[in-house]
Formats: structure tokens, sequence, C-alpha cells
């Protein structure tokens, strides 16, 4: 497995584009896990997600593959009050 972090300059958004970092298979083809900008936590997938390089540039970087992570955040619109249906993903 290797780490990349993404150290790609979004100079054409309006607004601040975080870059994370990468947790990929050893061909660089699936997402195994990530972790957040400025955040010492890996979020850990259930099942392997595709992963493209395409428009962004990387850096290997030379640290151990985690072992420990965190599940990544997802809400759940159900136990939101003011949703009665999955209206919050349409």
């Amino acid at each position: 497995m290797i780490i990349l972090r993404e150290i790609t300059e979004w100079n054409e958004c309006e607004y601040d584009v975080p870059n994370h970092d990468y947790l990929v298979d050893d061909n660089k083809e699936f997402l195994l896990a990530f972790r957040k900008e400025g955040k010492t936590e890996w979020e850990k997938f259930s099942k392997k997600r595709h992963f493209t390089r395409s428009r962004r540039r990387f850096k290997k970087l030379k640290e151990e593959v985690p072992t420990n992570f965190v599940e990544p955040f997802m809400a759940d619109p159900w136990e939101k009050k003011e949703y009665n249906s999955l209206e919050m993903f349409m």
C-alpha cells in the first residue's frame, strides 16, 4: 500500500479546496482509506473505491501504513427530525 498526499493547486476555484492524504493499493487504482487535511485520523472505507489521479498532483509520503482507522462520517437522514424522507440525498 502507498500513501499519497495531494499537492494540487486549485487556483481556478473561488474557495479553498482542501488537499487530503490517500491510502491506495500498490497499483494506485483503488482507494482504501483517506485522511482529511489537518487531521490525524484515517477513515477506512468498507470496500475499495476506484481512485483516479487525473488532473491532480500527488507526492508519495514515507510514513508507515496506518493500522488504526475511524469510520467515515455519513449523515443519517432518519435521525433528523425535520426530514421525513430521503429528501436530503435528492
